[in-house]
């Protein structure tokens, strides 16, 4: 800052004192104006811009969707890597059972803050809840909530939304679109604001073809003409009209962002807008923990199921690419938006895709061995079956396989909890699998092709500190090692069990393997033997006798001794 004022002050004075200001001293002050630093000052960034941390220092953050999975990590991540940041103010609901600060310890109460509690445990006094709701206007705000914004907030990131694929078009259009145009108002009357960071999702746009430019796209018929549905429809005429309005889209979540980008665009015109498009969000790489998540949403669901020997049979084409971002590369880089918007000062929105399929990809079909060798390696202490599953091809296939092979077991399994005088439970957990395999299929059997060249040359300004406390770079990520550690953060986060039980999670899991080789090798003897008798041949009688040799042989390399007379 110094040097800035001094060298200002020199071609100011040059300027008053020339009668006509020379060019070479005119195009001098015009180049420091451009932020151009000597060599001493890239230390403090390049350009000469403050670092990440130097630029959220003493200001005060605003956001929503704060008691989300993404929104906790990055709570988590600005009280940690900036601790003389300002006051971060989260927008929370209250609900019926809960009051907005019963809501914030549940949320502090998550195994993201342990090392915040064990390390700086003072820096939650600057966690700041505000109650309100999106979908009220004004966010439901008090007019003194609403002055604290107003007179305080540097930067917003707005994250809240309703991730529901099967939401129903009303409760998204509310909650996504207009949540937007609510956000936005309250924005334009922020006094401080530098900043303001709309998460959206790179799905946004799956109906194009085409690549997926960083850019926003019209939509086929304009959101006030949408919105104005809402106040004369019924929910069976919303219901039925919602497939023709999602113009290719497989749901109501990826309709509304679009809607919400747009809406975005005509209404926060003048704001320092940016827009971040990751797009499926997985478990975290790094920070705080390899593996930590929380949620049950998208891919984590899938996970379990396949751990718990639940899902049997799965809908994907092998070589489409799973593009998957973990949660803590894609905070980081929502922390440099912020940070490069409040800079630059920008009136256009700028969009951001972050994806990995064009950079790192990895296929549906390596994904399915890094799944089942982790699971195998580190079970869950409670299984169902042996993880494993077959892909469903072709996809028509899909209602008979799940019948067969989803729905019988559990309907055996239930009888089997009833006579055991057990709550039945296995067909309603089908049926939710069932459900859940419907929503992604349509991700997991197509491809995208995104473009990346803002988010590119947004991470090539960073320096080399902020390019490894906020990193980014999905180039660098290790898939193997990265589905292994979210496989394990499901078994140790989302269902809480101990680590330390795995040498027994191992042994149940290899008694259940022998025991379901076992009624493989007894059903295929029986249906042999039935042929055996049907044929009642020479060959057919030695070819039972080297088979079933075989047979007991493997069973007693097993631990499963028996005599050839037994069988």
């Amino acid at each position: 800052v110094k040097y800035h004022l001094r060298q200002i002050s020199c071609h100011v004075a040059a300027i008053a004192c020339l009668p006509r200001a020379s060019v070479k001293t005119l195009k001098g002050f015009a180049k420091l104006m451009q932020f151009e630093a000597p060599a001493e000052m890239a230390a403090a960034g390049k350009n000469g811009w403050p670092s990440i941390g130097e630029f959220y220092s003493h200001k005060d953050v605003f956001i929503t969707g704060a008691t989300g999975f993404m929104g906790k990590c990055l709570v988590e991540k600005l009280l940690r890597s900036v601790p003389d940041i300002g006051r971060v103010m989260v927008l929370v609901r209250p609900k019926k059972t809960k009051s907005v600060q019963d809501r914030i310890s549940d949320m502090l109460s998550s195994k993201v803050f342990d090392n915040l509690r064990t390390e700086q445990p003072a820096v939650f006094e600057k966690l700041l809840p505000v109650a309100g709701d999106l979908m009220e206007p004004r966010l439901g705000l008090s007019e003194s909530d609403q002055q604290l914004l107003f007179q305080n907030v540097v930067v917003v990131f707005h994250l809240a939304a309703t991730i529901k694929f099967d939401a129903p078009i009303r409760e998204s259009l509310k909650l996504n679109v207009i949540g937007v145009r609510e956000i936005t108002k309250i924005c334009r009357k922020m006094k401080k604001l530098v900043s303001f960071v709309h998460v959206s999702t790179a799905y946004a746009n799956c109906n194009q073809t085409d690549d997926i430019e960083e850019m926003v796209y019209p939509p086929q018929v304009h959101p006030d003409k949408i919105l104005s549905l809402l106040d004369w429809m019924s929910e069976e005429q919303l219901d039925t009209l919602t497939p023709s309005l999602l113009s290719g889209r497989p749901n109501t979540y990826t309709y509304t962002k679009s809607l919400a980008e747009y809406v975005l665009v005509q209404e926060a015109k003048g704001l320092p807008v940016a827009i971040f498009r990751p797009s499926i969000v997985g478990a975290s790489c790094r920070e705080p923990f390899p593996g930590w998540v929380d949620c049950l949403h998208g891919p984590s669901a899938i996970l379990v199921a396949i751990g718990k020997g639940l899902l049997r049979v799965f809908r994907y084409q092998p070589q489409c690419v799973a593009d998957i971002v973990p949660v803590d590369l894609a905070n980081n880089m929502l922390i440099t938006i912020g940070w490069f918007t409040g800079l630059t000062n920008t009136s256009q929105p700028t969009v951001y895709n972050y994806t990995s399929g064009k950079v790192n990809p990895v296929t549906w079909l390596k994904m399915r061995e890094y799944i089942l060798t982790s699971y195998l390696k580190n079970p869950f202490d409670e299984v169902f079956l042996t993880p494993g599953f077959i892909r469903c091809h072709p996809a028509s296939m899909w209602p008979y396989l799940h019948f067969l092979m989803h729905m019988v077991p559990g309907y055996l399994a239930d009888q089997l909890l009833k006579l055991l005088g057990k709550k039945p439970r296995i067909v309603r957990l089908y049926q939710k699998l069932g459900n859940a395999v419907d929503q992604l299929d349509f991700f997991t059997q197509n491809d995208w092709s995104w473009s990346h060249g803002n988010s590119d040359k947004l991470f090539s300004l960073l320096s080399e500190k902020d390019k490894e406390v906020y990193d980014s770079d999905i180039r660098k990520l290790q898939w193997e090692k990265y589905i292994g550690n979210y496989c394990i953060g499901t078994k140790r986060y989302l269902l809480n069990e101990d680590l330390a039980n795995l040498p027994v999670a191992r042994q149940k899991i290899s008694r259940i393997r022998k025991i379901r080789y076992t009624i493989n090798i007894l059903m295929f003897l029986l249906s042999l033997r039935l042929l055996y008798m049907y044929l009642r041949s020479k060959t057919a009688r030695e070819l039972w006798k080297t088979v079933l040799g075989l047979c007991v042989r493997w069973l007693a390399n097993a631990g499963i001794p028996l005599h050839n007379q037994t069988l």
